[in-house]
C-alpha cells in the first residue's frame, strides 16, 4: 500500500472521531493546517472526497463513512498492539482519555488527581466531563466512569470511588409552607424538582427502598433541570423537594439549611464504575489509572 496513505490514516481517523480539524490537531499534537493538508492529500490519492467541510463544520461523506468503517477496527487493533509492546518495555506513557460525569470527576478522580499526575509524568491525562453517556469506542476514549446501571452489558467494569447516599432533601422554608411527606407516595402532592437526562431526554425516576424491595416513582415535576448546580440552588431556595446525592449537601444539612426526608425509605448507596470494552491488550497507562484511583491493584472481572 502507498506509504503516504498509511501515514495519513491516523489523521483521517482522528478527524472522523473528533468531528473537526482543530480538535484532531489537538489530539495528535500537530497544527490544524497540517491536518487539513494531510486530509486533502489522502483524498487526492484515493480519488474520493472523505469530508464535507465549511467554515463551521466538518462531517464525513458517504464514502468517508464507508472508509472509516473499513479502517477503524484495524487501526484501533494496531494502536493496542503498539501499546502492548511498549508496556512490555516498562514504559507507562501516552495519552489516556477518560469520559466521566461531573459528580464522578469531583468524588472519584479530583481528590487524588494531583498525586497521580505527579507519579506518572509520562501519561498525558485528558478528562472529558459530560453528563451524557458517551460511546467510548466511537469517541476514542480509553475508559469511562459512570453508574453501573447506565452501562452497556458488554462493558467490563470495576467499582471506583466511595459509596454515595441518595437522599430526599428540602429546605425548612419549603417544609414550613408545604409540610413533610410521610411516604414516597405523598410526593404526588408536593412540588418535586426532577432531573432530565441530557442524552435521552428521559426524566429520572425517584428511587426508594421499602423493606428489601427497591421502588421507583414518577411524581409530577414542578421544576425540571439537567444541571447539578441548578438543583442545589433550587432546593436551598425552597422551590421544592429533590432527591440528591447527600455528599453534595453535607454542609447544608449540618447547618440546617436543608432537611433530609423519608430516611427510612432511602435506597442503597450507589458507586461509580470505571468501564472499558475489553480485557485484551489493556495498556499500562489504563491499568495505572485504575489501580491508582481504586486504591489497590485490580483484575477486571465481569
Amino acid at each position: 500500500m502507498d506509504g503516504a496513505i498509511l501515514s495519513a490514516l491516523p489523521v483521517f481517523r482522528a478527524v472522523a472521531l473528533t468531528g473537526g480539524f482543530t480538535a484532531a490537531a489537538g489530539r495528535l499534537g500537530i497544527s490544524a493546517s497540517a491536518v487539513s493538508q494531510t486530509i486533502r492529500q489522502l483524498e487526492r490519492r484515493i480519488g474520493a472526497r472523505l469530508f464535507d467541510r465549511n467554515s463551521r463544520s466538518v462531517r464525513l461523506t458517504e464514502r468517508g463513512r464507508q472508509f472509516l468503517a473499513a479502517v477503524d477496527a484495524p487501526l484501533a487493533a494496531l494502536d493496542g498492539a503498539l501499546e502492548h509492546v511498549r508496556d512490555r518495555e516498562g514504559a507507562v506513557s501516552g495519552t489516556l482519555r477518560i469520559t466521566l460525569s461531573r459528580l464522578a470527576a469531583e468524588f472519584c478522580v479530583v481528590p487524588r488527581l494531583t498525586a497521580f499526575v505527579r507519579a506518572h509524568p509520562g501519561i498525558r491525562l485528558e478528562l472529558s466531563t459530560d453528563e451524557r453517556l458517551t460511546d467510548i469506542v466511537r469517541g476514542d476514549f480509553d475508559a469511562g466512569i459512570r453508574f453501573r446501571g447506565s452501562l452497556e452489558q458488554d462493558m467490563i467494569s470495576l467499582p471506583i470511588g466511595p459509596p454515595l447516599r441518595r437522599s430526599l432533601l428540602a429546605s425548612p422554608l419549603y417544609l414550613a409552607e408545604a409540610g413533610h411527606p410521610k411516604t414516597p407516595e405523598d410526593l404526588a402532592g408536593h412540588r418535586v424538582i426532577r432531573y432530565r437526562y441530557p442524552g435521552s431526554g428521559r426524566l429520572e425516576p425517584l428511587t426508594f427502598r421499602r423493606g428489601e424491595q427497591t421502588i421507583q416513582i414518577d411524581p409530577p415535576a414542578a421544576l425540571v433541570l439537567d444541571d447539578n448546580a441548578h438543583f442545589a440552588l433550587a432546593t436551598r431556595e425552597g422551590l421544592g423537594i429533590a432527591q440528591r446525592f447527600r455528599i453534595d449537601e453535607e454542609p447544608e444539612l449540618a447547618d440546617g439549611r436543608l432537611v433530609s426526608l423519608l430516611d427510612e425509605f432511602e435506597p442503597e448507596p450507589q458507586r461509580f464504575h470505571i468501564y472499558f470494552p475489553s480485557r485484551e491488550l489493556q495498556p499500562a497507562k489504563l491499568r495505572a489509572f485504575i489501580d491508582w484511583f481504586r486504591g489497590r491493584p485490580s483484575r477486571p472481572a465481569g
